[in-house]
């Protein structure tokens, strides 16, 4: 394993490359280097596809600005092509911004893992605070005691998440290592609100039944 300095040093600020090639050689380096760059774009197409399609079923629903673009269907392969050009485009400006501002790139990877924390721990909160009336009534439970505290343990790991990605990356904290995150978050939350008491709420009615079937049929 090479010395901690020296993977700081690493070129272009990719260590992983570098700690192949010195624990690898230049040729078992080079091997594995390919093998994760070829995981990690098979894991961006899976995940840009599933981004299109949550982008359209918001569009659809008319929760986001323009919807009546973003939710069209190609009608020769029926995908979501606005939605998933929306999706690529948005990750491809995303990606440049690492040219300009590691903080501010960093700001919006953190803000990504923070937000679907945030989004796991709405519902499970709601849950605990109607005392799991509905989850408690369903065919399959975790119980009255363990399923609270499997939820008690979640909101709280959450908790621990949503300070952790909003720390500083180093100490003394500076303008270049400052973690924005909570900042990006904080404004997406202003606008999507916004948004929603603007003109969403009007319109917004929420996702339809699928296929015929409703929350009290078996």
């Amino acid at each position: 394993m090479p010395d901690l300095e020296d993977i700081l040093e690493a070129p272009v600020g990719q260590a992983l490359p570098y700690i192949f090639g010195k624990v690898m050689g230049s040729r078992g380096g080079a091997g594995l280097t390919a093998l994760v760059l070829v995981i990690t774009f098979f894991c961006s197409v899976s995940i840009t596809c599933a981004a299109s399609r949550c982008t359209w079923a918001f569009a659809r629903d008319k929760a986001m600005p323009n919807a009546s673009l973003w939710s069209r269907l190609d009608e020769r392969h029926g995908t979501p092509i606005w939605a998933l050009a929306l999706t690529t485009a948005v990750q491809m400006l995303l990606g440049l911004i690492n040219l300009g501002s590691s903080s501010a790139f960093l700001a919006f990877v953190s803000v990504g893992v923070i937000s679907l924390a945030v989004s796991y721990g709405i519902p499970i909160s709601i849950s605990l605070f109607h005392r799991r009336r509905e989850v408690n009534a369903a065919r399959w439970s975790m119980g009255r005691v363990i399923g609270p505290a499997v939820n008690v343990v979640a909101v709280a790991w959450i908790l621990f998440e949503l300070v952790l990605f909003s720390m500083p990356t180093a100490l003394p904290v500076t303008s270049s290592s400052m973690n924005y995150a909570i900042v990006v978050f904080v404004g997406f939350m202003v606008l999507s609100a916004i948004w929603y008491a603007a003109y969403a709420r009007k319109v917004y009615e929420g996702p339809p039944e699928s296929d015929g079937l409703t929350a009290d049929q078996d």
